[in-house]
């Protein structure tokens, strides 16, 4: 879900914890008033809310619940990912800080390029595909890849595609690192 304009959130798990969090998001949104709420702020509440409240939550069928909340935004000017979980192992916490180049990836948006432009493009890709798989992800980021070489006139298309490439080959190895709890 997106919890403000530069934070994301997801979660994977017990469908009805996921409702839960979803709720108390909402909540945090009517309490503010329409103000903008934090990075730190909503770091802080996941954090205690799948630390404390879900260490011992059970299923209907008496088992353990194990979920995870990844919270992913913009933090001052860095881009960061945080994962919190409880697993059958117990309480998990992971930090993502991505590298210089790899901020640049994320963004998607080379130097001189509007990042509005990409941003409503995203959009209006993400409205016309349903993302359910991997594969979904990789059509959409395949798709604002071409319009972002289309329209970044520093580049030639095949140049910025293949720069783009290697990011994601780096960035992959990175994450399957992380995603590991190396």
């Amino acid at each position: 879900m997106l919890a403000e304009s530069n934070i994301l959130i997801a979660t994977t798990g017990n469908a009805q914890v996921a409702d839960i969090i979803k709720d108390f998001i909402k909540r945090l949104h009517v309490q503010s008033n329409g103000a903008q709420l934090n990075w730190q702020l909503y770091v802080n509440v996941i954090q205690q809310f799948v630390k404390e409240t879900l260490k011992e939550a059970k299923d209907i069928d008496g088992n353990c619940v194990n979920q995870i909340v990844v919270i992913c935004g913009v933090n001052g000017n860095k881009i960061m990912a945080l994962a919190f979980g409880q697993t059958d192992a117990g309480y998990i916490q992971r930090e993502y800080l991505p590298e210089e180049n790899e901020q640049k990836f994320f963004t998607m948006t080379p130097p001189g390029v509007n990042p509005d432009a990409v941003t409503k493009e995203f959009i209006s890709i993400t409205n016309k595909i349903e993302i359910r798989t991997y594969s979904d992800i990789v059509i959409v980021q395949s798709k604002l890849q071409d319009y972002v070489a289309e329209i970044d006139s520093g580049k030639s298309v095949n140049t910025h595609k293949m720069g783009m490439g290697a990011r994601i080959d780096g960035i992959n190895g990175r994450f399957k690192e992380w995603s590991s709890g190396n």
